[in-house]
């Protein structure tokens, strides 16, 4: 049994997290939780049952009777409050983006692999069980002739204010910690970008390490790094991103969009001469959507279409047992902060091609 705690508890904790945790009961306790709105902290224990509220991050992370933390704070808090944590002692399971930038995670991963303990980042389309078996079946790279990745979504707020309440805090947030947070995030930003970065690029700079990072990363998992970023564009203020990889043999094809239209086509097609692989992620914010893959094998006379699944097991819980059994087991961490570090140098990438 792993004592967690949690540290924030705003929009991800309380509709993804939370009700995953409760179902893992037998893994997990909720052992603790810090969020700097005193309202939202009591509500959400009182809710949920967590047994401790913290005063402070460093509080939780000195408690004797928590075992690991998981890093739900605003991203660029997540190196700092992750090196913390590691080093009081605690195993730390951070959601995505791991960093912001590259020095701050290069800072996390010195700590990261010097601390002896686990340190697993929440890249949880990686763990879906229709993408493990879309690994699986993975034609040699040699054969692809194509990929199209696609993240063209609705954000969550149309899906779960019809099916859930997220509480928010009540005018609580200490006004320092909000000017830490905007002054931290904007120097980050400006290592990375530039200070005379325009909003367009600031914005697609937040949904590359925000949206993009899932899919991404999950690209590399299947295909590798790219060769090379050999065009990029962004439009509409930066909510629309399109890429091309190139791969050798082929070109990998991203598209991202973030608009009001009610959908979430997110997911992965890979083709060679005569195969097709498919599969779509569902919106994470309605619980145990079903999942599939596509096989489709083609011939000079023939034509056929095998589907794997539905698969309806969560990636969060996926993830989470795979988080448990590297702690508790040895088990294979797949996702440790250094591997996030070529997410980070692709997100570079693709802006200085849209700058050309």
């Amino acid at each position: 049994m792993i004592r967690l705690g949690l540290l924030g508890l705003g929009e991800v904790a309380q509709l993804i997290h939370l009700p995953i945790l409760q179902r893992l009961g037998h893994l997990f306790t909720l052992a603790g939780a810090y969020d700097p709105s005193a309202s939202v902290s009591r509500a959400i224990a009182a809710r949920w049952g967590i047994e401790t509220l913290y005063e402070t991050p460093e509080a939780m992370f000195a408690a004797a009777d928590i075992d690991a933390v998981m890093v739900l704070s605003p991203d660029q808090f997540h190196g700092a409050h992750a090196r913390a944590a590691l080093m009081a002692g605690k195993h730390v399971l951070i959601e995505k983006p791991c960093c912001l930038t590259l020095d701050d995670l290069q800072a996390l991963t010195a700590v990261a692999e010097s601390s002896g303990k686990v340190a697993m980042v929440g890249y949880m389309r990686r763990f879906a069980p229709a993408f493990l078996a879309a690994k699986a079946h993975l034609p040699v790279a040699e054969d692809i002739t194509y990929v199209r990745v696609r993240d063209v979504i609705c954000e969550g707020p149309w899906y779960f204010r019809q099916t859930d309440n997220v509480v928010t805090p009540q005018n609580d947030l200490p006004q320092d910690l909000l000017e830490e947070g905007r002054t931290l995030r904007a120097s980050m930003l400006d290592s990375v970008l530039g200070a005379d970065a325009s909003p367009e690029l600031r914005t697609a700079y937040t949904v590359l390490t925000g949206l993009s990072s899932h899919s991404l990363s999950a690209m590399r998992d299947l295909l590798g790094v790219p060769k090379a970023v050999r065009a990029a564009s962004i439009k509409q203020g930066g909510a629309q991103i399109t890429v091309m990889f190139d791969y050798g043999p082929f070109t990998a094809l991203y598209e991202c969009m973030i608009g009001d239209v009610v959908r979430f086509e997110a997911g992965f097609e890979i083709n060679t001469r005569w195969t097709r692989l498919a599969f779509d992620y569902p919106t994470p914010y309605i619980r145990n959507l079903p999942m599939t893959l596509d096989l489709q094998t083609s011939s000079e006379d023939g034509n056929s279409l095998t589907r794997l699944g539905p698969f309806h097991q969560d990636p969060f819980d996926v993830e989470l047992r795979a988080f448990h059994a590297a702690v508790t087991e040895g088990g294979e961490n797949r996702t440790p902060p250094a591997d996030s570090a070529d997410d980070l140098r692709l997100f570079k990438a693709i802006i200085d091609a849209a700058r050309v």
